[in-house]
Order: C-alpha cells, then sequence, then structure tokens
C-alpha cells in the first residue's frame, strides 16, 4: 500500500498534544522514574516505535510543547514598553506569555510538578530553555547598553529564569485551583524586583 502524507513521518500536532497529556497525567501518577517508555505506550494504546516518533526520550515528553512559548517571549520583548524600568518591561512580557499559554492548567501542574521534583529533569533541559535564557540576557544587555556576555545582564538573566522557576515551582503544589501559572511567575517577578529596591514585597491577596 501507498503511504499517504499522514501515514509518513511525525504525526499530526494535535495527536501528540494529547498524547503528551495522557503521558503527562501518567507520569504523575505514577512517578517519573517509576514509568518506563514501554508502559507508557501500554497505557496509550500505541506501539513503543510510535511512541518515539512523537518523543525520542522520556524526558521530552515533559519538556516539549515550549516552542511556542519561545516565539511568544520574542514577539513581547520586540514589543516592550521602553518607559518602564528593564526589570518590568521583561517582567510583563513575561507574565504576558503565561497568560497566553494554551495548556490546559491540570496538565501545566502536574508537568511543572515533574520538572520541580525529578532531579533527572533538571539535568535534560532542552535547547529551547536555554534560548528562552538567551533572550532575556539580550534583552537586558540591550536595555542597559551592554554586552551580551557581560555579567550584569547575564546574572540579571539568570536571575530572572530562576525567579519564574521558583514561581511556577510554587504554583505547582497549591491546591487552589483557580489559580493561574501567570500570577505565580508575576507574583515571583515583583518580589524580585522589590527586593532589589530594598522595599517589603507585597502580600498575596
Amino acid at each position: 500500500m501507498v503511504a499517504t502524507a499522514r501515514n509518513r513521518g511525525r504525526p499530526p500536532a494535535g495527536d501528540e498534544d494529547d498524547l503528551r497529556t495522557r503521558a503527562i497525567e501518567l507520569l504523575q501518577r505514577h512517578g517519573y522514574r517509576n514509568v518506563t517508555m514501554g508502559r507508557i505506550a501500554v497505557e496509550l494504546g500505541v506501539s513503543v516505535r510510535t511512541l518515539h516518533r512523537y518523543f525520542p526520550a522520556k524526558s521530552d515528553i515533559v519538556w516539549g510543547g515550549i516552542e511556542g512559548a519561545l516565539d511568544a517571549l520574542r514577539r513581547m520583548l520586540a514589543d516592550a514598553d521602553d518607559d518602564l524600568p528593564p526589570l518590568e518591561a521583561i517582567a510583563a512580557a513575561i507574565v504576558s506569555v503565561f497568560a497566553q499559554d494554551a495548556d490546559a492548567f491540570a496538565v501545566g501542574r502536574a508537568r511543572m510538578r515533574l520538572i520541580a521534583t525529578e532531579p533527572e529533569l533538571e539535568t535534560t533541559r532542552p535547547e529551547t530553555y536555554r534560548q528562552w535564557h538567551d533572550e532575556t540576557v539580550a534583552f537586558f544587555a540591550r536595555r542597559l547598553g551592554l554586552p551580551n556576555d557581560d555579567v550584569v545582564p547575564q546574572a540579571a538573566g539568570a536571575a530572572l529564569q530562576s525567579a519564574i522557576m521558583a514561581g511556577l515551582a510554587w504554583w505547582a503544589v497549591q491546591d487552589d485551583d483557580s489559580l493561574a501559572p501567570g500570577y505565580a511567575v508575576a507574583r515571583a517577578l515583583r518580589g524580585l524586583g522589590s527586593v532589589a529596591r530594598g522595599e517589603s514585597p507585597e502580600r498575596p491577596t
């Protein structure tokens, strides 16, 4: 039988999103280290070969799907308000990215819980994650009139990245389903700015 375009190559994105959602729920339920790719394939009703076509490694299940957020970040930083201080401008851009994220809250929370609690995932961060950091460093460098490799934008980018991850990790363990990830990220970044200015951070409402 002659293969059609749908039969060849990488499976459709919609199918990939559905499999990722179900696989993340499985990993969250049974523990990342306790579930093999073989078990995931059985639970999802696909062959191991098909599963690897979607996700070459188990870590790709968790880390995958964040490429769109990087594109959104670039657009937001390009349109950032030049009248705002650098940290406030970049914080506003990042919060807007999270507000646009279509990832379902339940799945996003499960994803972040895995990232926050599994050391193995920390060592398998994808290239997209590094590019996100590089974009924030480049933004700080432009606004401060410094080269990208200067210690100041490098330090600012590292602090920003850590604050974002801390905000998401905090959000992931909250029991309040009404809390959006953007709220947690916004509060973390505003708190970072308050500390830098020697001010008391805002209290949660």
